[in-house]
């Protein structure tokens, strides 16, 4: 019997505009040791693309200078990766803004500033899902 194999990890495409918080944002991410971060992204064209060839588990959108493309972004991901996590991540995180990206899609809406520790939550819960799901494979549906 071959050894166990190490849980493939939660895959997170991220998209931010901004250079220092995707830095910051990047480095939060490459501290789950469950988590790869396939990619960073500075615009949305650029982030459809990665989503289209590396198919992550989980998009993290952090709303910033493109404000009112994000909404179209967010459409888009979703009809092109119907399966995929799309966080959104926000300074506005106002109860409609919230409800909206919500209702258009949004698996989940956290505040950028205040809700660091929560995105950094449910990340680990979903990997531990990713995980639990693999591991409740049929062994002949992971070859």
């Amino acid at each position: 019997m071959p050894p166990p194999a190490h849980p493939a990890p939660l895959t997170v495409l991220l998209l931010e505009d901004s250079p220092l918080i995707g830095s910051r944002q990047a480095r939060m991410l490459r501290s789950i040791r469950e988590l790869e971060l396939l990619a960073s992204a500075r615009d949305p064209r650029a982030a459809l693309l990665a989503a289209q060839i590396l198919l992550p588990d989980v998009v993290i959108l952090s709303l910033g200078r493109y404000e009112g493309s994000w909404m179209k972004v967010l459409e888009e991901l979703k009809r092109m990766r119907r399966h995929a996590t799309v966080v959104v991540l926000s300074n506005c995180s106002v109860p409609p803004m919230r409800s909206a990206y919500l209702q258009a899609g949004a698996s989940l809406f956290f505040d950028k500033t205040m809700e660091f520790d929560a995105l950094r939550s449910a990340l680990l819960r979903l990997a531990a899902e990713k995980s639990a799901a693999r591991t409740t494979e049929p062994e002949d549906a992971r070859a």
